[in-house]
């Protein structure tokens, strides 16, 4: 089977287009008047061959409207890695004592409560599951409830595990994702 390489950029670049490229990212503009002599425009990223979108316009200010939104947008995709960085590299807020809620299940809902038991560094902390009470007003549906954790009331090893920096997260294993708990009675559901 043999293999085709791709058309270089100049393929789908308009006869006569001029160039137009941001000095803030790596966006690049070809306009041109299309068939119908309406103001067109097609545009590029980086080295990217295939144009991002390739369009005609009504008028021309529709076109530079299209055109700045291009250039705006690839100015917010070339910031995104520094700011995810930044962000990562934040501590994750966490103190001894809080307490972490996960929730999971299939057909139903499982409540599994953690305290977080030692900060071992600026990512990573230790949390040992709790127990939880019940927090039943009585009038819930039949096999429905509500929980609150014990706090202090270890039922579990410690676990260290890493805080996701951009969530505020600590992924407990494949299926539970542990969030920082607000105070109130969290539902619960079982299956018959």
């Amino acid at each position: 089977m043999t293999r085709f390489a791709p058309f270089p950029r100049d393929f789908y670049i308009p006869k006569g287009s001029v160039k137009i490229a941001d000095r803030n990212s790596d966006g690049v503009v070809y306009v041109y008047r299309s068939a119908k002599d309406r103001p067109a425009t097609m545009a590029f990223h980086g080295e990217a061959v295939k144009p991002d979108w390739h369009h005609s316009f009504a008028n021309e200010a529709t076109r530079e409207h299209k055109i700045r939104a291009h250039f705006e947008g690839r100015q917010r995709a070339a910031s995104w890695p520094a700011e995810h960085r930044a962000e990562r590299k934040q501590p994750h807020g966490f103190e001894v004592g809080h307490i972490l809620y996960a929730s999971w299940g299939y057909e139903q809902t499982n409540i599994d409560f953690y305290q977080v038991t030692r900060i071992i560094g600026a990512h990573t902390v230790e949390v040992r599951e709790v127990s939880q009470i019940a927090a039943d007003t009585g009038n819930e549906p039949w096999m429905t409830g509500k929980c609150l954790p014990k706090p202090d009331g270890f039922t579990g090893e410690p676990l260290r595990r890493r805080v996701n920096g951009r969530s505020k997260t600590v992924r407990i294993d494949k299926v539970r994702t542990a969030f920082l708990w607000d105070g109130r009675p969290i539902n619960w559901t079982g299956y018959a």
